[in-house]
């Protein structure tokens, strides 16, 4: 079990290069707000949205996510973190600050910490989503968002996509969303995933594996040619959805990213349209880095 006991003797024995380079932002760099800067439009249940309305979002579930991190501490992380909780409403300005100062949470604590401190959410979580399995009988639901750019291709985004994945960068995956806690290369070649989805209250662990297409339940479009695709499993391999991402180039130039993510059937309806939010930020903001 994670102490502040634990953890301030854990943080305390991080050498200052390590805490230099972690801040720093080796790898990936989210510093825009907005990915509306980027040149992106986001379309949800086929309508394009504000992408103030995603930035919103994202400023929601960075309190969301400072208030689970801070919960047991009291000193190392309490600056930082209070003032994010004190701020709901982050100013689009600060919202790279805010997802800094996650970030150097996440850094002290560690990855070890981080499934201490989520320990008993995982157990909770693991156990309603069996219920949920049950409950679906092996119908799926699927979120879908879209995410158009007047630049860069199709290929170059996949490519920087699975070159974060081979290459284990951690900036990239968990900088995305304040919702990503651990998204790690395994040295088997599947990623495990340790996040809060969709309307979820609970953060959930799972892995996902890119190189069974047949596992895939979530829906295959033809009209894009491109795609990353992937079965989610329990760690006793028992199948709970999957996605499938999916590309295409424009005529005029840039790329279209259809996003889809699979559930059980049983899910609440708000859980999967909470997932769609959670799609626009964590994609926005990785197709923004792979245009910088």
């Amino acid at each position: 079990m994670l102490t502040r006991r634990s953890f301030i003797v854990r943080a305390a024995g991080a050498t200052a290069a390590t805490a230099a380079v972690a801040y720093a932002g080796t790898g990936t760099v989210f510093a825009s707000p907005d990915a509306s800067a980027a040149g992106l439009r986001t379309y949800i249940d086929g309508h394009l949205v504000d992408q103030g309305k995603v930035v919103e979002w994202e400023r929601r579930r960075l309190s969301v996510a400072a208030a689970r991190i801070r919960k047991d501490y009291i000193g190392l992380l309490t600056g930082e973190l209070d003032s994010l909780l004190a701020r709901f409403a982050v100013d689009v300005d600060d919202i790279p600050a805010a997802r800094a100062a996650l970030a150097r949470a996440r850094v002290l604590i560690g990855p070890q910490g981080l499934r201490e401190l989520l320990a008993g959410e995982l157990v909770a979580s693991e156990a309603a989503t069996r219920a949920t399995l049950a409950a679906s009988g092996g119908r799926w639901v699927v979120a879908t968002v879209e995410i158009a750019s007047d630049r860069g291709s199709a290929q170059g985004f996949i490519d920087t996509f699975d070159r974060a994945r081979v290459n284990n960068d951690q900036a990239f995956w968990t900088g995305a969303c304040p919702d990503h806690y651990i998204i790690a290369t395994l040295p088997d070649g599947r990623q495990e995933v340790i996040e809060v989805t969709g309307g979820a209250v609970l953060a959930s662990r799972f892995l996902v594996t890119y190189t069974d297409p047949s596992k895939v339940v979530a829906p295959v479009d033809p009209a894009y040619p491109l795609s990353v695709a992937g079965a989610a499993t329990l760690s006793d391999g028992e199948l709970i959805g999957g996605v499938c991402h999916q590309f295409r180039d424009e005529p005029g130039g840039g790329f279209r990213s259809q996003l889809k993510v699979a559930f059980p059937a049983a899910v609440p309806g708000l859980y999967v349209t909470e997932h769609q939010w959670h799609l626009a930020t964590e994609f926005g903001n990785w197709i923004a880095a792979y245009l910088r």
